[in-house]
């Protein structure tokens, strides 16, 4: 029988139908966790992408209106930063939204042009979140694989294609689902229900074997004793110089206890995010640099000047790693992973938030900056680069790129930050070493993460580092103020971890992973596919496009 035919959805309905997607999205993620709706949570997204009548403008207004809601709820411990950052919240959020209401458009139109639903909905799922994962500098917290991350064996094929292959199979578990419930209406064929279900099982079910298979394979032997600090340090935008040395001063304390009572000793020290500083940054200037000019001063006065504060910073590092094996000890003290502000004289001036190696004898080795820096808080894109304008505006200085440093004998690489929860910073980092023959054995965050309070922004940003965990095959150790203070194998799964915002030392055992990763040779070109497929999709002339009402008997 016919069904009466409608002019137009009704927006009131559009609106119930995506607060119910967010809501399953927001219970699946932190900090309920209640995994299980991953598997339901955009249905009804693809319900509107299915309704036979159109969608209006007001239809995508809700749209948009009830992912903002989301966004605001899931990352609300941004506005802890600062008075300002409740505009950048509220603002980010809003853009952010925009991607579920791209989902509902783009899949409706692939499907008007008679791709079914098994087809369009994954490929469109995954093209934007890559997108959202590169525009403006990009952000990986709650995609959509995330949800499912306690469930180790549904996350391992991440070494394949990261977290956009977790969401596929998410994607193509809710299409089956729907198509089911659709042909329990009436409103799908049997065949089209069974092949969705077909395909679906089958995916999971391959997903499913292959993270048993990975996660019963044997990893190797202890990388050695590691110790992570984590103090709920409050931190404001502009602190005193006497409060940075505060800081410094109880994490120092801190770091001379744990390696006092530890039972065994401390390979390497991990201190969180520039809590090495105590308003003395590290400094380095090149034999030719450029001299300040408010500086007045010759060159030769300019490079003792130079010479004479990293005496003066070794110094201090010696006698912290003196206080903690003792003066007459004959076990050397351990190395240190320092978050650490970095300035470095060439040309011109320019500052980092680095970490900063310092080996048994005091010494600063080698020193990393960060590379992937925070949008407006740490550099404005485009506006930062411009000359003179750029020199004038508050920022920091982007780093060359990912580095492995020789720690204890094992080969370290050093993050900062949003650098693990912007997946693809720290995976390309990877295949660049790889092919120089530098892959690391382990990742090592620093992050200062006392900005967002006790809010879920910590949890989200722990589920970044789980997932980058699994796509690279190497552990990783994340050093936080305020939290989270982890140790994450390469499975993903969190081996130990701090309470937030408590006051402790993780000591941990990392161990080695030599396997290989399909996704740090290959990166996310499969994902970038699916950007040019949806392309395809949008901007494809043809004479008329396919009605929805007929297009839904193909949908799956």
């Amino acid at each position: 029988m016919d069904e009466p035919k409608q002019t137009q959805t009704n927006p009131n309905q559009v609106a119930l139908i995506a607060l119910a997607s967010v809501s399953m999205l927001w219970l699946a993620g932190p900090p309920l966790g209640i995994w299980p709706l991953a598997f339901f949570a955009i249905m009804p997204w693809l319900y509107l992408a299915t309704s036979p009548t159109p969608l209006t403008r007001n239809c995508y207004w809700f749209i948009w209106i009830a992912s903002t809601a989301y966004w605001l709820i899931a990352l609300q411990g941004l506005r802890h930063a600062h008075p300002v950052m409740y505009a950048c919240w509220i603002a980010l959020s809003a853009y952010l939204a925009v991607y579920h209401v791209a989902f509902v458009g783009v899949t409706r139109r692939a499907i008007s042009r008679g791709v079914p639903l098994l087809v369009a909905a994954p490929i469109v799922w995954v093209a934007t979140e890559l997108v959202r994962n590169y525009f403006l500098t990009g952000i990986s917290a709650a995609m959509l694989g995330h949800l499912v991350v306690d469930v180790p064996v549904m996350i391992q094929i991440a070494d394949l294609f990261g977290s956009y292959g977790v969401g596929v199979v998410l994607v193509c578990s809710n299409v089956a689902t729907f198509v089911t419930w659709q042909r329990w209406r009436g409103l799908a064929s049997s065949r089209s229900a069974l092949v969705a279900s077909s395909f679906a099982s089958a995916l999971l079910i391959a997903s499913i074997a292959y993270g048993m298979f990975r996660t019963s394979e044997p990893i190797g032997e202890s990388l050695g004793t590691f110790a992570l600090l984590q103090r709920d340090e409050e931190v404001n935008y502009v602190q005193s110089p006497e409060r940075q040395e505060e800081i410094f001063q109880n994490y120092a304390n801190q770091a001379v206890k744990a390696v006092r009572e530890s039972e065994e000793p401390i390979a390497m020290i991990v201190w969180p995010e520039s809590m090495f500083s105590g308003a003395t940054p590290w400094m380095t200037a090149a034999p030719d640099a450029t001299i300040p000019a408010e500086a007045s001063m010759t060159a030769e006065e300019f490079q003792a000047g130079v010479a004479d504060h990293q005496r003066y910073f070794t110094q201090r590092c010696r006698y912290i790693q003196q206080l903690m094996v003792g003066a007459n000890s004959k076990v050397p003290p351990p190395e240190l992973l320092a978050g650490c502000g970095v300035i470095d004289y060439a040309d011109t001036p320019q500052m980092f938030s680095g970490v900063i190696h310092v080996d048994t004898n005091g010494d600063i080795v080698d020193w990393y900056g960060k590379t992937h820096l925070v949008l407006v808080g740490e550099n404005i894109p485009l506006v930062c680069d411009l000359p003179w304008i750029g020199q004038m505006v508050p920022h920091l200085n982007k780093g060359e790129g990912g580095k492995r440093m020789e720690i204890a004998g094992i080969g370290v690489s050093p993050n900062i930050c949003i650098e693990t929860a912007v997946e693809r910073v720290t995976v390309n980092q990877m295949r660049s070493l790889a092919s120089t023959g530098e892959m690391p054995n382990m990742i090592a965050t620093v992050t200062n993460d006392g900005w967002f309070d006790d809010s879920s922004v910590l949890e989200h940003h722990l589920r970044c580092a789980q997932l980058v965990a699994v796509g690279i095959r190497r552990p990783i150790v994340s050093a936080a103020n305020n939290g989270p203070t982890a140790h994450i194998d390469s499975n993903g799964k969190v081996v130990a971890r701090l309470a937030n915002g408590t006051n402790e030392t993780l000591i941990t055992k990392p161990r080695k992973d030599d396997r290989s990763s399909v996704y740090v040779r290959i990166g996310d070109l499969p994902a970038w596919c699916c950007v040019l497929i949806v392309a395809f999709f949008v901007f494809r002339k043809q004479g008329s496009d396919v009605p929805l009402a007929d297009a839904k008997k193909t949908s799956s």
